[in-house]
């Protein structure tokens, strides 16, 4: 937004400088981004009273002009065809620079001596309308020697606004003023004018029809006969010059003055252009088209609000007009458009065909409500003195739902409490005051404030309390720095073992996968869940992004799978995954509580692991050395007492898995998937999983590691070969030992598992070394003798014999 600081003090009277504006502007929240003139000086460039004009000897085209500079006549040689006696003119003394870089100097032409130039706006760097007409006419009286810079405000400083969206009621010089009065408390002079109307009623020559109310709440509509089309006064046109607009014509450069002026948006029709002098506001019709005033055709739809006649659409809705409705100098009856129209609406519209205009930006960012009839009498008032128009009477006004007042409970103490400072209340109302608000006393100690329709980003209570701080100054709310109690910071258990976890698998050769939390319910029939299985009972999600994303899970075996498929694709055949996620079983369905959310490690291992180095043989990623891995963990974890159970799952390998228990509690498994159910998700080898109930892992794990110190005495060991029935797990055999053996046995490790010809049906050989020791002192033979006795005694009672070759 372009400010000209001549031009606000039509509005308000300014006691600051524009340095000091800008500076109270910008410590109040509306930032001034530059200051700067509005063109640069003109040393030696005059207003010149043309006194006589003379035809130059031997010239058809040039004449000799009289000057009054200011104190002597000059005489100056013109080719203009407008120059005539009594005119105000600009004239560039012999010495003069004009923009451009042409450099005046005294100089004969035909025998004359011209003593300087009259210059057109062009020489001035104006890019007028009708520039090219010749002289450039000065319409302010001024004494003739006055430099041309004041005459036509060159020295004028223009405040450049970087406005944030929501302060669209400084899109206007008036709702800066407002500002400014804000400010300084000086009063605001509003330009209200009520146009002269002739006695035929708009009603009988224009018709609205709006159908579409919720994209377009209010449309006005004024009709005036008799427009004379012509360029604008010459304050007008420097004054939009000043905005950053070029003048065009009086009609048009009418409705953009009133635009930056009131902050209201204009479109002027020619009403002979009308089809049936009827307005609808409406969306456009598929396969509609419009041309619009840049020249381009667009192509139109349902998403599109028009402003059409009975012929087609003339205009897109608070973007751009059509050009078949266009001012022209044959117009003489225009229908002038003030409305309202959505904002999300004309943003899309403005974003969509790439047409950002000043109409636009302030119907994006909301318009004053109130200032849609103001703009209309405005305008009209302009057109009739301006440019000849009479104005029909009365006006067209669509307004069925017209705003209400804004009336927003403030409480002073909340103010002072939010800002840090102790305000008082006369203050607060003071400030609210100049703002434009009405502040009346409500209940307690609460004020009553009505915001001006202007200030549509004042909504609620804060916004008040952020009004009354930036009018107060926020150069008087004292610094102070942050204060509070620091809370040592630990991580939490949990996270903390989960941490461990991690380095571990990842230290095994493991990768680490995260995928959903949602997954597709066919998945559970491959798995070949049994119909009871309470995995079934998932939670039903009300609007997937799609089936494969329909249930929230209740097992993360699908998401790991799933993986594992999408690497095999890319011929990734040797695979080690774990996943650390959640699970979410509900107590009953329907939901009417919230899920149980379980904590779960999930891992997947297929292929073969590389050796250490080029030279080593690689393993097999089979059943053991998951299970090895799952002991590595919970060794880690200090959870050493774990039992792998045989067990067949509906979805593993019915002699190739465990269940694994620690303290007589289940806490996972893991086994080789079942040959149906890799064949239901497409696999070509063996696929291991394995799966760890966290919270119950957590709840025993201990990060804190034990140290034990190595024993001075030397251990006593004994090799024990064992034949056993298949049924008894190593482990079983391994805690009777320790069991029997008691603190003298150190460690028992297996060396040898052997089932052969020399070994009776339905039995194996499974051979251990025991290490016995002593912290105290050396071991005997005979006390060892005695504790392995004990030993052979209990593993006898499994059923377990001594081989002896």
């Amino acid at each position: 937004m372009r400010v000209s600081y001549n031009w606000l003090q039509e509005y308000i009277n300014l006691t600051l400088s524009p340095a000091e504006l800008a500076e109270r502007l910008t410590l109040a929240g509306v930032e001034v981004e530059s200051l700067e003139p509005f063109r640069g000086s003109l040393p030696r460039v005059v207003a010149g009273l043309v006194k006589a004009v003379e035809p130059l000897q031997d010239s058809d085209k040039l004449t000799r002009v009289r000057v009054d500079a200011g104190g002597s006549l000059l005489n100056v040689v013109c080719g203009a065809p407008n120059v005539a006696a009594g005119q105000l003119v600009p004239l560039a003394l012999p010495g003069a620079a004009l923009p451009g870089g042409l450099r005046i100097e005294a100089s004969r032409i035909f025998g004359v001596v011209s003593e300087g130039m009259l210059c057109s706006a062009r020489e001035l760097g104006l890019e007028l309308a009708e520039a090219a007409a010749g002289l450039l006419v000065l319409d302010e009286p001024a004494s003739p020697g006055t430099p041309i810079e004041k005459l036509l405000g060159f020295d004028d400083q223009i405040l450049v606004l970087g406005l944030t969206p929501n302060r669209a009621d400084c899109l206007s010089m008036l709702g800066v003023a407002y500002e400014v009065a804000a400010l300084t408390g000086a009063a605001v002079k509003i330009p209200s004018e009520e146009p002269p109307e002739v006695a035929d009623a708009v009603a009988g020559a224009a018709r609205i029809n709006v159908l579409e109310p919720v994209l377009c709440p209010r449309y006005t509509a004024r009709v005036m006969r008799g427009v004379s089309i012509g360029a604008a006064p010459l304050w007008m046109q420097l004054r939009l010059l000043k905005a950053g607009i070029r003048p065009i014509n009086n009609i048009v450069d009418i409705t953009n003055y009133v635009m930056w002026e009131l902050g209201q948006p204009l479109h002027a029709f020619d009403y002979q252009l009308l089809q049936e002098g009827e307005i609808i506001v409406r969306r456009a019709a598929s396969g509609e088209t419009l041309l619009t005033l840049d020249g381009v055709e667009r192509a139109l739809d349902r998403d599109v609000l028009v402003i059409a006649d009975r012929g087609g659409p003339i205009g897109l809705a608070g973007v751009m007009g059509g050009e078949n409705t266009e001012i022209s100098p044959g117009t003489t009856t225009v229908l002038l458009e003030a409305a309202l129209f959505n904002p999300v609406n004309i943003r899309r519209t403005a974003r969509r065909f790439n047409l950002p205009s000043e109409a636009s930006q302030r119907f994006e960012r909301g318009i004053n409500p109130e200032a849609t009839m103001a703009a209309q009498n405005r305008a009209a008032s302009l057109m009739a003195r301006l440019a000849g128009a009479a104005v029909l009477r009365g006006v067209l006004d669509y307004d069925p739902d017209p705003p209400r007042p804004r009336r927003i409970i403030v409480r002073p103490y909340r103010i002072n409490e939010i800002l840090g400072v102790k305000i008082p209340v006369g203050e607060v109302t003071a400030i609210l005051e100049r703002l434009g608000c009405t502040v009346e006393q409500g209940g307690g100690r609460s004020l009553e404030v009505t915001v001006p329709a202007r200030r549509g980003d004042v909504a609620i209570e804060e916004d008040v309390v952020e009004e009354v701080a930036r009018l107060y100054g926020y150069d008087k709310i004292p610094v102070t720095l942050p204060r509070g109690e620091l809370v040592e910071a630990r991580e939490a258990p949990e996270r903390r073992v989960e941490a461990v976890i991690r380095d571990t698998l990842t230290a095994c050769g493991f990768f680490e996968v995260i995928t959903y939390s949602f997954i597709n319910a066919a998945e559970l029939d491959r798995l070949g869940l049994a119909e009871d299985d309470s995995r079934r009972q998932a939670i039903a999600v009300q609007n997937p992004l799609s089936e494969e994303q329909g249930i929230m899970r209740t097992t993360m075996l699908p998401g790991i799978l799933k993986v594992l498929q999408h690497n095999f694709n890319y011929q990734e055949t040797d695979q080690l995954l774990y996943e650390i996620g959640t699970i979410f079983m509900p107590r009953r369905l329907p939901l009417d509580e919230l899920p149980d959310e379980r904590n779960r490690l999930v891992l997947a291992a297929t292929g073969r692991v590389p050796g250490p180095h080029w030279a080593a043989p690689g393993l097999d990623a089979g059943f053991f050395l998951l299970k090895g891995v799952l002991e590595t963990l919970l060794a880690r974890l200090c959870l050493n007492v774990a039992d792998f159970e045989p067990v067949a799952l509906k979805y593993t390998h019915p002699t190739r898995s465990a269940l694994i228990r620690s303290g007589g509690e289940e806490i996972g498994y893991l086994g080789q998937l079942h040959p149906k159910t890799a064949e239901a998700w497409g696999f070509r080898q063996p696929v291991i999983i394995g799966e760890l109930d966290l919270d119950r892992v957590i709840a025993r794990a201990n990060l804190v590691p034990r140290v034990t110190p190595l024993s001075r005495y030397p251990a006593a060991l004994r090799d024990l070969a064992l034949i056993v029935p298949r049924d008894i797990p190593a482990g079983s055999l391994q805690r009777a030992m320790r069991e029997a053996g008691g603190a003298l046995v150190d460690r028992i490790t297996l060396f040898d598992l052997y089932e052969g010809e020399q070994i009776p049906a339905g039995r194996r050989s499974l051979a251990f070394t025991i290490a016995f020791r002593r912290p105290g002192g050396t071991l005997t033979d005979e006390e060892v003798n005695a504790v392995l006795a004990r030993i052979e005694q209990a593993l006898a009672g499994l059923g377990a014999s001594i081989r002896r070759r």
